[in-house]
């Protein structure tokens, strides 16, 4: 009788473990297609949004080798898939450059509210990013654009404080002169076309500056 109850448990054990086996291996089969079937998805997807990035890419460079009248069509064509691009999760490219091309894009377009929502959005995804310094320089220009001079001033001093070491640095100075012109302080901008020259000697916009200069001299004579 004791072998035979033993025999019993020996038997409901094995066909225990047999099921928990079974169980298993049918867990593991179902677990490794999911993951092979996300896997997949998400590499269809990548590969459909890098397309798309491709695409919005060679239509930017197609505009860009337009005059000025006739590039609208592929700006606004580049501009949606750049939007598309941005906002697919399961891209795995660069969306830095892809925001670089849309703010590029939208500024182009003339699109300048936008724009700044955009350069605002990359700001906030990006606080350290290496293009920072050339998205307040767009920015300002955005500004400038749209006759908004104190928010421009705004944005150039904050490149001229934060970045004076970078190639943007003159351009900044440049643009301030120009809104404070525009603004009508003539004695602001003289001093800031001054400080253009003396700072930044070898720069272009050290000419313009000193042009800037020069003529105001001669309406002064």
């Amino acid at each position: 009788m004791k072998n035979s109850a033993k025999d019993r448990v020996s038997q409901f054990l094995s066909e225990r473990e047999k099921k928990i086996l079974k169980i298993s291996l049918i867990s593991g089969v179902v677990i490794v297609i999911l993951v092979a079937g996300i896997y997949t998805y998400i590499n269809h997807a990548n590969k459909m949004a890098y397309s798309k990035y491709l695409e919005a890419k060679d239509l930017y460079v197609q505009a860009e080798a337009k005059e000025e009248g006739e590039k609208t069509e592929e700006l606004k064509r580049a501009t949606v898939l750049f939007k598309e691009v941005i906002a697919n999760k399961l891209f795995l490219g660069s969306k830095e450059e892809a925001f670089i091309y849309l703010i590029n894009c939208l500024y182009e377009l003339g699109d300048y509210d936008e724009d700044v929502k955009v350069i605002q959005n990359f700001e906030k995804r990006y606080p350290r990013s290496y293009f920072s310094p050339w998205m307040r320089l767009k920015m300002a220009l955005i500004y400038e654009q749209m006759g908004k001079y104190k928010e421009a001033i705004d944005n150039y001093r904050i490149i001229r404080e934060k970045y004076a070491q970078s190639s943007i640095a003159p351009e900044a100075l440049l643009g301030e002169a120009r809104c404070q012109e525009a603004l009508g302080n003539k004695g602001e901008a003289i001093k800031i076309y001054q400080n253009l020259v003396s700072r930044y000697p070898l720069s272009y916009q050290a000419k313009v500056a000193e042009a800037k200069l020069q003529d105001f001299s001669q309406k002064r004579g």
